[in-house]
């Protein structure tokens, strides 16, 4: 069964006290198989479960934003598709390269922040110096603190209490 390893909030800075005015969330799942799940958090939009590449799960995270939220790329292919097929399926490398080079230039152009919360499995604590070359503003969090059941081994893990 996949869990949550990780919550990206999209959105705007506030302008005076920085933090984030969401208008997206996506979720980051692990185990089963790897997927990346939008929600609209306005309510309008549908929830879109997309299948990341395995190697470049960022510039995924960000073609997603660049397609379904801010609208600015129109692939010749869906993200999106019932076989749940990954991105690096669907799109030959010089496909994805060419959209990720449009996506980071979307970017750059418009006033977005994206808030990432990693916790302590997930794939994306590999990731951190790749989302810090993205040029619009960002937080990232990570665990610091955790106490957790293990029910494997009947014991708790406890870090940083």
């Amino acid at each position: 069964m996949a869990t949550t390893t990780a919550t990206i909030f999209i959105g705007t800075a506030h302008q005076n006290n920085s933090g984030i005015n969401p208008t997206h969330l996506i979720r980051l799942t692990e185990n089963s198989r790897t997927a990346l799940i939008l929600h609209d958090l306005q309510g309008v939009e549908k929830t879109r479960t997309i299948i990341p590449s395995p190697i470049d799960i960022i510039d995924d995270i960000y073609l997603i934003i660049a397609v379904h939220i801010i609208n600015g790329i129109k692939p010749n292919k869906d993200l999106e598709n019932i076989n749940r097929t990954r991105l690096d399926e669907i799109f030959e490398l010089q496909e994805r390269s060419e959209l990720y080079n449009q996506t980071k230039k979307l970017i750059q152009d418009i006033n977005i922040k994206v808030v990432f919360n990693i916790l302590d499995s997930s794939i994306l604590n590999s990731q951190i110096d790749r989302i810090k070359e993205f040029p619009n503003d960002f937080e990232i969090t990570t665990s610091t603190h955790k106490k957790e059941y293990n029910a494997w081994n009947n014991s708790i893990t406890q870090r940083g209490i």
